[in-house]
């Protein structure tokens, strides 16, 4: 009998998605190479002049989305413009959560929590 309490996960739906956060050039080729991403097949780290991007990646039926933010952001930008790009690539990642669920319509207490989820996770990710 244990004496200790079980905390149990908070998620309210469990995310179909692995979710993953990269902040710098090396560790995503290093990722790319892990998950055998061919070199011709690899996207840049972050897409298009963009300040962040979010990757997504099947294999074996699993799906992974690489939210990426060059650390260098700190630098050059205000915690709220960090926290803004943050937000930007969690609304993907729902999104792409939502298709990957077959959720048209989720309530909007559920899509606002969902995203609050994702953004804190990735931001604390982030900064960690």
């Amino acid at each position: 009998m244990s004496k200790k309490v079980i905390w149990l996960d908070r998620d309210l739906v469990k995310n179909p998605l692995y979710l993953g956060v990269c902040k710098n050039e090396k560790a995503f080729t290093r990722e790319m190479k892990r998950l055998n991403i061919k070199k011709n097949n690899r996207p840049a780290f972050i897409l298009n002049r963009a300040d962040a991007t979010v990757h997504y990646f099947e294999k074996e039926n699993k799906v992974s989305a690489i939210v990426c933010l060059d650390e260098s952001s700190k630098k050059c930008r205000t915690k709220a413009e960090i926290m803004g790009l943050i937000t930007h690539e969690a609304v993907h990642v729902w999104q792409e959560i939502k298709s990957h669920i077959r959720e048209q319509l989720p309530s909007p207490e559920f899509e606002a929590y969902s995203i609050q989820m994702i953004a804190q996770r990735i931001y604390e990710a982030y900064n960690g």
